[in-house]
């Protein structure tokens, strides 16, 4: 029954090796109590926000448009 709780336990956190600087730039952004996880997924978060924010700019300068009616016959959607 221990082999499957270490397993568990095992499965749970993921070391992610860093070297010496980024170690020193996380530690020094980390908030007082903060773990690095939530200091992490925050990361991730504004991450992705820039990611799809960029996007969004990308599109909105170089893509094409269609109007809501184009895009359900262009993808076969009727309204029901």
């Amino acid at each position: 029954m221990s082999k499957v709780i270490d397993m568990v336990s095992q499965s749970t956190y993921k070391r992610i090796p860093v070297s010496p600087s980024t170690w020193e730039k996380l530690s020094l952004i980390k908030k007082p109590g903060e773990t690095f996880d939530h200091l992490i997924s925050d990361l991730v978060a504004e991450r992705e926000k820039r990611d799809i924010i960029r996007h969004a700019l990308h599109v909105s300068e170089e893509g094409e448009y269609l109007s809501l009616e184009e895009a359900r016959e262009a993808w076969g959607l009727n309204e029901d």
